[in-house]
């Protein structure tokens, strides 16, 4: 079969099959929590590094020391283990994983994961596990180990693990948070173009008018994002509320420009950032200037990086003296 009938056959695939496992922008993040009141969230890779080939019967550690308010009441907690090339042999298979906080096991609360989605090498899983985690002590140094418990010889690569924290406190400002979670491999590769190799996070529902805001931040995180052997400028993009300038007369984008200059929406490249050894990809940024009153949205966008997008939080914090 030639490339070019490969390549068609690709992209058919992508368009016929929305739900399918692929390289493609197709398992957009799911929203966990919501909440609207006074606090904050915290999230820490602690000492994580990457870990290849964790084989039956061996552990992973990763420490971390909870910065969180001694008034603090959780709201929302959870500690994610990043995994990925789960594989016995050479045949995909998922990762047997038991993970424990000192010798307390913790519950799995969920289990995303992705692949590449088509005939060929090397198409082994990928993804993020979500687990509870009991009550911590703010300011107590913990440690969590992961266990490869399987019975025959699958291995599993460990990207990471890092431990989320969202509190109410009534010392912090008021603020209205989503969590998001999932696991979206991208990879603008074998027929997959950079639009394709998109992923839409839609942040539903309303933020307030803008005189009630004082701020909003953007947090992501994508394994291996950021990180590539090969230095290519542009790699990925991260969209925020974007509009594309043609699909407005140019006269109105004038006017839009002078009347509201973040009405476009915003731009970045090369966003995340990692190396060999930290391959957690994350990044922050403060996006109130292109927020919108409702349904506010990001893409994320692969253009030539590979990356396993699997949180994304937006923290919009209020204006002293405004109310849920």
């Amino acid at each position: 079969m030639h490339s070019r009938n490969v390549t068609w056959l690709l992209i058919l695939l992508v368009i016929i099959l929305p739900a399918a496992a692929t390289y493609a922008g197709d398992r957009p993040l799911e929203t966990v929590y919501t909440g609207e009141f006074p606090g904050d969230y915290w999230y820490s890779v602690g000492n994580s590094t990457y870990r290849g080939s964790l084989a039956p019967g061996e552990g992973w550690q990763v420490a971390t020391n909870p910065e969180i308010p001694l008034s603090a009441g959780i709201r929302y907690q959870r500690l994610y283990v990043y995994w990925t090339w789960s594989r016995l042999g050479q045949e995909p298979v998922y990762p047997e994983l038991a993970v424990y906080r000192g010798i307390l096991p913790l519950q799995q609360e969920a289990r995303y994961m992705d692949h590449k989605g088509f005939t060929g090498t090397n198409d082994y899983y990928t993804g993020m596990d979500s687990y509870e985690v009991p009550t911590l002590t703010p300011g107590a140094p913990t440690t969590f180990t992961i266990m490869n418990t399987a019975t025959d010889t699958r291995t599993v690569s460990i990207y990471g693990a890092v431990l989320l924290v969202v509190w109410e406190d009534s010392h912090d400002p008021m603020m209205k948070i989503w969590v998001k979670e999932g696991s979206d491999l991208l990879y603008s590769c074998f027929g997959i173009s950079p639009e394709i190799a998109t992923s839409t996070i839609r942040f539903e529902g309303t933020v307030g008018p803008a005189r009630d805001i004082s701020g909003a931040r953007l947090f992501l995180a994508a394994p291996s994002g950021g990180y590539s052997r090969e230095n290519i400028p542009g790699r990925n993009a991260l969209m925020v509320n974007r509009i594309p300038e043609e699909s407005l007369p140019a006269s109105f984008s004038q006017i839009f420009s002078v009347m509201f200059p973040g009405y476009q929406g915003k731009v970045w490249n090369d966003v995340f950032g990692g190396d060999e050894m930290h391959q957690i990809g994350i990044e922050e940024k403060e996006i109130s200037r292109y927020l919108r009153v409702e349904d506010n949205h990001v893409e994320v966008r692969d253009q030539g990086d590979y990356l396993l997008l699997t949180n994304a939080i937006l923290k919009v914090t209020k204006s002293s003296g405004a109310t849920p």
